[in-house]
This record gives structure tokens, sequence and C-alpha cells, in this order.
């Protein structure tokens, strides 16, 4: 299964840091620093996970999630801060939401837990 991750952070050092781990483990992951970016990439191509900062320029995490559950309203969401309210993602249609600082084991359980749903929605005749 070819895993694709969207993560979205205006801290570049945060987008390295997960860019780097979830390549470890055999993702294939794009990073952008707002959600306009993230918005038209999710517009063009297929991901398993998007995972999102909440303070960011433009549109904040809340506000994207909000977006993406219009036009993607099966992608897994992940939100993620160290300011946001969980209630306030949560309520805008993230399935998760992540306090920074996090847990790099307890992220990558929830992302392939997310990943595994999304590929058993899009694929229900195959078996991983």
């Amino acid at each position: 299964m070819n895993k694709r991750i969207l993560i979205v952070d205006d801290n570049y050092l945060a987008r390295k840091l997960l860019e780097k781990f979830f390549e470890f483990y055999g993702y294939e992951v794009h990073c952008v620093e707002s959600g306009r970016e993230a918005l038209s990439l999710i517009e063009a191509g297929h991901y398993d996970v998007l995972i999102t900062d909440y303070i960011m320029p433009e549109i904040d995490g809340v506000e994207l999630t909000r977006m993406v559950r219009r036009i993607r309203p099966l992608l897994p969401i992940l939100g993620m801060s160290a300011s946001c309210e969980e209630k306030k993602f949560l309520e805008a249609g993230a399935d998760f939401f992540i306090p920074k600082p996090f847990d790099l084991k307890t992220l990558k359980n929830v992302v392939e837990h997310h990943c595994r749903k999304m590929h058993n929605l899009t694929h229900p005749h195959t078996f991983e």
C-alpha cells in the first residue's frame, strides 16, 4: 500500500521532523506551509491522511479542516496544536487531535490506523 500523507505546518522544523520521520517508515510525504497550498494539493491528488497545525498564515488549521471536509469528506484529518482546544478541531470535522508537544510513536500509531481505515474505504475488496 502506497501511503500518502500531507503535512501542513508553517513551522519549517516541525514539517521537516515529521517528513523525515514518516519517510523512514515508508510513507510518501508532502509538506506545505499554508492552508492554501494544502487545498491545491488536496484538490489535485489523493492523500490517505492530512495532518494540520492550527496556527498558520491565511487559513488556520480549523478552517482548513472545514474546507477539506467539504471537498474530501472521507479524508482522515489529524489536527495538532499547542494552543488550540481539541474541541475546535473535532467540531470542524477532524478525526483526531494531537496536542503539541506530541509523542512520535503515538502519532505514528494514529496515522497508521487512519491510513488503514482510508485504504479499506477506497479499496473494500483488497486485503493488506
